[in-house]
C-alpha cells in the first residue's frame, strides 16, 4: 500500500473496501478498477456481461460473514459499525456521488449495475479524498479520519447508495430475520432462534429516518415508489431479497418499518426434512407428487412461518424446463436467480400507479395483478405462480388456477378452515360476489392446503417452522368446501402422522407422478423412508 505523505493515511483506493469491491468484480467488468494503476495503452473494452447473482447451491444463509470480511467492512463481529459513523455527514457524501454519478450516467446512458457500482466506488473515493484535504486544511495538517474511518465511511456511501444503508449491518448478521422500527430509537431484531433484543437507534430522528425510506423507496427509477405524509404506505422488495413494509404518519403516531430477510432463496424439500425437520420424507413425498401432478395448492400461515419458503420449495419440484411465470406484488420468490433450477422463467412485478384514483378506483400508471396474469397467459406460460395473496390478488389467483397448471401461493391463515373462509370473504369483498361463487371457487381450483407453523423444540428450546397439516379440499355440505387433514402435526409433540388417504381419483395421479401410497396408512410417519 501507498501512503501518503501529506495526510499520513494510504491511498484511499487502496482501502479494503475497495478491494474488496474490485476482488467481487467480474474480470470482463466495463470500466477498469478506478485504483488500478494507468496501463501503457487505451483500449475499447469487449460488451460486459452482468455480473452474476451469487449461486445458491445449497440452503444457506445468504450473508458475508468471515472475521476479515467484517474487519475490511469496518464492522465487529456482530456486524455493527466498529467506527462511530457521522451519518449527516455520510448522508452528504451520499449525495455528493448520486449527483456525480446522474452525470456519469447522462453520457453513458444504459450502464449495467457493475457498470453503476464501478463508477459509485471511483465518485465514492474522490469525495472521500477531497473531504479528507479539506479536514487537514482545516486541522493543520493532521488528519482528522484515519484510515479505519475512511474505509468505513467509504462502505456506509456504498450501502446508502445501493444496499440499506444504516440498516445494512444488521441485515448481514447471519442470523437476523426480521427487524421492527417504530420510531427511529425504538429497534427490535428478531433471530432465527426466536430470540428478541433491542438495538441501537438507526436515524438521530423520526424525520431522518423517514427521510432514509423515502429514498430507498424513490431510487428505484421508473419502479421506485412514494413514501409521504400523502403517501404513507410503502411494500417494497429490498436489495439482496429481503421485504420492506412500512407506514407513516398520519395514519401511525410514528414511522413504523418492518424488515423481513428470505435467508433461504434456493432450498428444496430434501432440504426442508434434512436440514430443518419442517416435514418429514412422507409429507415431502406427497407434495413432490402434488406439484408434478399439476395440483394446485395454498400454503397458509401466520407472518413469518415459513410460508415463502416453502413455496420455493415446492417450486424446485417442477421440471426445470417447465415455462414459468410468477406474478408478485413485491418480489419475494427469485425463481429466477436459482440458476439451473428454472431454465424459462419470468418474474412479473405489480406496479403501483401515481396521483388520485380514476372512476374505476386505479391510479394513473397501476398494473394490476389481473393485468399480469393475462399478459403470462400471452407470454406462453405453462404454470403461473402468484405468490402472497393478501386482497385483490384473489381474483389473480384464481384466474391464475383456471388458466395454468398447479399454481401456487400463500395466505395469511390459522388452519385450513380458516384459509377457506378467509379466501371466501377476500372473493366477495374484492369481486363483490356472494358467497356461494366463492366457495364454488375455492371448491373447483384448490386441492391442497398446507399449513406452516412456528413451534418451539422441546429437545433444544429453539423455534422452528414445521407443515403442521395437509389438507385436502372437496365439496361440503351446502357448497361449503371442507378440508380433509391427510396428514396433522400433534400440538404437542409435533410429530407428524398421516390420518387420511386424499380421494381415489387425486391418489392415483399422485401415484402415477411417483407417491408411494404406503406412506399413508394410517398413524405412518415416514420418519425411516
Amino acid at each position: 500500500m501507498t501512503e501518503d505523505t501529506t495526510t499520513g493515511t494510504r491511498d484511499i483506493g487502496q482501502l479494503p473496501f475497495f478491494a474488496a469491491q474490485t476482488d467481487e468484480a467480474s474480470t470482463d467488468a466495463p470500466f477498469r478498477s478506478p485504483f488500478a494503476p494507468p496501463s501503457g495503452r487505451r483500449s475499447a473494452p469487449p460488451e460486459p456481461e452482468p455480473v452474476p447473482e451469487p449461486a445458491h447451491a445449497a440452503p444457506t444463509h445468504t450473508l458475508p460473514a468471515s472475521r476479515s470480511a467484517l474487519a475490511a467492512a469496518g464492522l465487529d463481529e456482530s456486524g455493527a459499525a466498529s467506527v462511530a459513523l457521522q451519518w449527516d455527514v455520510v448522508a452528504g457524501l451520499r449525495e455528493q456521488v448520486a449527483n456525480l454519478l446522474a452525470q456519469s450516467e447522462l453520457s453513458s446512458p444504459g450502464l449495467s449495475d457493475a457498470s453503476r457500482h464501478a463508477l459509485a466506488q471511483a465518485h465514492i473515493a474522490d469525495v472521500i479524498r477531497s473531504q479528507v484535504d479539506d479536514m487537514v486544511r482545516l486541522a493543520g495538517g493532521t488528519s482528522a479520519w484515519d484510515p479505519r474511518t475512511q474505509n468505513a465511511m467509504a462502505k456506509a456511501i456504498f450501502d446508502s447508495l445501493f444496499k440499506l444503508g444504516r440498516l445494512q449491518p444488521l441485515v448481514d448478521q447471519p442470523e437476523v430475520e426480521n427487524i421492527d422500527i417504530y420510531g427511529f430509537d425504538n429497534v427490535w431484531v428478531t433471530y432465527a432462534s426466536g430470540e428478541k433484543k433491542r438495538h441501537a437507534p438507526v436515524a438521530s430522528s423520526d424525520a431522518e429516518l423517514m427521510a432514509e425510506i423515502a429514498f430507498l423507496a424513490a431510487r428505484g427509477g421508473e419502479t421506485g415508489r412514494a413514501f409521504t405524509a400523502t403517501n404513507p404506505i410503502l411494500d417494497m422488495d429490498l436489495p439482496g431479497g429481503a421485504r420492506l413494509a412500512a407506514v407513516a404518519p398520519p395514519i401511525s403516531p410514528r414511522p413504523k418499518i418492518v424488515i423481513r430477510i428470505h435467508r433461504f432463496v434456493d432450498i428444496t424439500l430434501d432440504d426442508l426434512v434434512v436440514n430443518h425437520r419442517t416435514l418429514t420424507p412422507a409429507m415431502s413425498g406427497f407434495l413432490d407428487a402434488a406439484v408434478k401432478a399439476g395440483k394446485s395448492m395454498v400454503v397458509a400461515g401466520h407472518p413469518n412461518a415459513g410460508k415463502t419458503t416453502l413455496v420455493r420449495a415446492l417450486c424446485n419440484s417442477i421440471d426445470p424446463f417447465e415455462e414459468i411465470v410468477t406474478i408478485e406484488k413485491e418480489r419475494e420468490l427469485h425463481l429466477d436467480r436459482m440458476n439451473d433450477r428454472h431454465h424459462i422463467i419470468t418474474a412479473l412485478q405489480y406496479r403501483p400507479g401515481q396521483g388520485e384514483r380514476t372512476v374505476d378506483g386505479s391510479r394513473p400508471g397501476e398494473i394490476t395483478m389481473v393485468e399480469l396474469l393475462e399478459e403470462a397467459l400471452r407470454l406462453n406460460a405453462q404454470r403461473i405462480v402468484v405468490g402472497e395473496v393478501r386482497g385483490g390478488e384473489i381474483d389473480a389467483m384464481f384466474q391464475a388456477m383456471q388458466a395454468g397448471v398447479g399454481s401456487l401461493s400463500t395466505l395469511h391463515a390459522e388452519s385450513p378452515a380458516n384459509a377457506i373462509e378467509r379466501m371466501a370473504t377476500l372473493t366477495q369483498r374484492s369481486l363483490n360476489t356472494s358467497d356461494a361463487y366463492a366457495y364454488r371457487q375455492i371448491a373447483q381450483h384448490i386441492n391442497f392446503i398446507v399449513q406452516v407453523s412456528k413451534v418451539r423444540d422441546a429437545e433444544t428450546g429453539l423455534v422452528r417452522r414445521i407443515v403442521t397439516e395437509i389438507a385436502e379440499v372437496g365439496p361440503g355440505e351446502q357448497a361449503r368446501p371442507i378440508a380433509t387433514p391427510i396428514f396433522r402435526a400433534d400440538p404437542y409433540t409435533h410429530e407428524q402422522v398421516a390420518l387420511n388417504r386424499p380421494r381415489e381419483e387425486t391418489l392415483a395421479e399422485l401415484v402415477h407422478a411417483g407417491f408411494d401410497a404406503n406412506l399413508l396408512l394410517p398413524g405412518h410417519s415416514g420418519a425411516s423412508v
